[in-house]
């Protein structure tokens, strides 16, 4: 973003407001996030407590950027007791100091991230044995999950959840698996990261000492993106508000993309009702895009109805462009930005970082990928898998749970499997049974292996060797430190030749492997900052790591980037090319006609303000781009233009059209202006 100037007056006076509820409606480029880090610094100039200031993001890389901010303008130490997280991890801290107070019994609780969900849902699945009538269905265990994760944060229980069952098959489904699956939570002494807000938040609504207690040790509350909050965080935000009601948020409505994850744009739309006497702010002063872009950008969001009603206006001078281009088929779509990003770098001097290319889907990247690679240009697609989630990392993090936390029971399933040993599900079946009996966890049944009934030979000899292996690596521990010790493990269980095995090429099995040993590294640097005492908190350690996981990796260095709308939110370029403007992608086809595993409808609405955040992603120019058909099962087919671009103002979008010998550029034209005809203000 270029520079702004001191804070503005709109900018001035939602930092001066420091009592009482404020919505802050902040545009796209409107310095949202200065607002907030000069708002923390008027308090703190104030005489209020760091501790008892409160700054909630949806990234903990967010958080850590304005403690930085703050850090920067007044004393480190203060901007350090701040306390700014996201959601999930301020519950977590809430539920490591009062874990009483929340209904749990000790704040050495495991955290189950998404990974370990989706095993815990999967494996009960398969217990249950889960079925529709006419024979076996196999379901989309994610959809399942998703469905339990919705239920848990606007408070349904699983009772109220099998009784608002009706035909969808998947709501039935999750509704048999929600109740079995809180019962496993409980019996693992777990929680997922739902029940971080939603446990905490439904603590202070039913327990008036516990909300008491919290409301008074924080004074100030402020939320950033409050359009993505959901029921459970808006109960937590009210939960936590006390009688002053000094809470501030910052969003923006027509950036509420993230509907399909459970958070309701109403929550933003409807402050005023949840904190009566708000004040109201709007930023609409734009610090980003040249005025082009943000007259697209306002023509296009104003065609929704839900929304609160404001302009961008820009700071910048009247330049820049944006262009509509019409390719004749979606590989021409592909080489066509290809060569365009070629030209901005090779011939006008453009730095690649500057450069992004977006989509709606993550699939639509690799045509362009292809082209990028035969034009030598070098990307990064954004939205990758994050280290905490790959496989090798997890199967030596639950090796390392063996060493410190045998408490988790997935944990040490995925060990005792990793490598194989022939451990079948009814060895499992019998470790179960005998903890159960006993009020233990299952690796109590394999220190008691001996005694477990029903055992083979060969399955007590395999866990056995686990046994005696973690037996040695904590006494390594004690004299080597607990780093050196799961290196040595991870050798004795030969997890690297197991990567290699399973590995295509000696590069993406070194590659694997790097990331394990930076597990390894992680575990070091955290026995070194916190093992003075000789005590040290693996449960902290272990519950960051999976809060961490939330969060998406960026890409770093000199590279053009790739990333879907979802992932490019927050982000911006100079040079901006969003491809696939057409019915069926943009808005995208599940929008239009959902699907049976879909747990929450399809918005066209929310797909506009997709459109709406890629547009305000670019700074200088942007490329609207879309193919007049695309290869669809061995044949070309004929696609619509978007019904977006037909929202388009005229005065700033020019038809750049791409011709070839079956459709000319006549034929596209004429195909455009019928689109356009057909959304007239009296059209559909």
């Amino acid at each position: 973003m270029h520079p702004a100037p001191a804070l503005n007056p709109e900018q001035t006076r939602a930092v001066e407001t420091t009592e009482g509820p404020v919505l802050v409606l902040a545009g796209a480029g409107s310095g949202k996030t200065r607002v907030l880090t000069h708002r923390i610094v008027r308090l703190l100039s104030m005489g209020i407590a760091p501790d008892t200031i409160v700054g909630v993001t949806f990234t903990n890389k967010a958080a850590e950027e304005m403690r930085a901010r703050v850090a920067a303008m007044v004393d480190p130490a203060l901007a350090q007791a701040l306390v700014l997280s996201t959601f999930h991890s301020l519950g977590a801290r809430i539920l490591r100091e009062d874990p009483e107070g929340f209904g749990l019994e000790s704040a050495r609780f495991s955290i189950l991230d998404q990974g370990d969900t989706l095993g815990l849902v999967r494996s009960l699945l398969s217990e249950l044995r889960i079925h529709v009538p006419g024979g076996e269905r196999r379901f989309d265990v994610a959809a399942v999950a998703q469905r339990i994760g919705l239920w848990k944060n606007a408070f349904v229980a699983p009772d109220q959840a099998a009784r608002t069952v009706r035909d969808d098959p998947y709501d039935a489904v999750a509704a048999e698996v929600y109740g079995p699956y809180v019962e496993r939570l409980a019996s693992l002494g777990a929680v997922d990261f739902d029940d971080l807000v939603c446990r905490v938040a439904q603590g202070l609504a039913e327990r008036p000492a516990t909300a008491e207690r919290w409301r008074a040790r924080f004074q100030y509350l402020m939320v950033d993106e409050y359009q993505d909050t959901n029921a459970a965080q808006l109960a937590l935000v009210r939960g936590l508000c006390g009688p002053a009601r000094n809470v501030c948020v910052v969003g923006d409505d027509d950036q509420a993309i993230y509907g399909f994850r459970g958070a309701t744009v109403a929550n933003i739309l409807r402050f005023e009702e949840h904190f009566p006497g708000a004040v109201v702010i709007k930023l609409e002063r734009n610090y980003r895009s040249r005025p082009p872009i943000l007259r697209a950008a306002n023509a296009v969001v104003a065609h929704n109805r839900l929304r609160h009603a404001k302009t961008l206006r820009p700071t910048r001078s009247e330049a820049g462009a944006v262009t509509v281009v019409v390719a004749p088929d979606g590989e021409a779509e592909a080489a066509w930005v290809a060569d365009r990003i070629r030209t901005l770098v090779r011939k006008d001097g453009v730095r690649p970082r500057e450069v992004a290319v977006l989509y709606r889907s993550a699939t639509q990247a690799r045509p362009v990928e292809t082209h990028l690679q035969m034009a030598q240009i070098a990307y990064r697609v954004l939205g990758g898998q994050a280290v905490y989630d790959r496989k090798e990392v997890k199967d030596a993090l639950a090796y390392f749970q063996l060493l410190v936390a045998p408490r988790n029971d997935l944990a040490v399933r995925r060990a005792l499997e990793t490598p194989p040993r022939g451990l079948g599900p009814a060895t499992f079946a019998r470790l179960s049974n005998h903890a159960k009996a006993r009020a233990g966890r299952l690796w109590d049944a394999v220190l008691d292996a001996d005694r477990v009934e029903g055992l083979t030979p060969a399955a007590r000899k395999a866990l056995a060797h686990v046994r005696d292996l973690v037996a040695r690596a904590r006494q390594d521990a004690r004299r080597h430190g607990h780093a050196a010790a799961l290196a040595d493990l991870l050798r004795a269980v030969d997890l690297r030749g197991l990567i290699e095995r399973s590995t295509g090429s000696e590069a993406a099995a070194a590659a694997r492997w790097e990331a394990v040993t930076w597990l390894v590294s992680a575990v070091e640097r955290f026995e070194q900052r916190t093992g003075g005492d000789g005590r040290i908190p693996w449960h902290e350690f272990l519950a960051t790591l999976s809060l961490r996981g939330k969060d998406t990796d960026e890409p770093t260095g000199d590279v053009v980037t790739l990333a879907t709308l979802h992932s490019a939110k927050g982000l911006e370029w100079d040079h901006v090319f969003l491809i696939g403007c057409e019915e069926g992608r943009l808005p995208h086809t599940r929008a239009l006609e959902p699907r049976a595993s879909d747990p929450v409808p399809g918005d066209v609405e929310e797909e506009r303000r997709l459109f709406y955040v890629g547009i305000t992603r670019a700074r200088e120019a942007l490329w609207l781009v879309r193919a007049a058909r695309r290869t669809a099962r061995g044949r070309l087919v004929e696609r619509a233009p978007s019904r977006f671009l037909a929202e388009l103002p005229d005065d700033v979008t020019e038809h750049d059209i791409l011709r070839d010998e079956i459709l000319d550029g006549e034929a596209l034209a004429r195909t455009m202006d019928d689109f356009l005809a057909s959304f007239a203000p009296d059209g559909p």
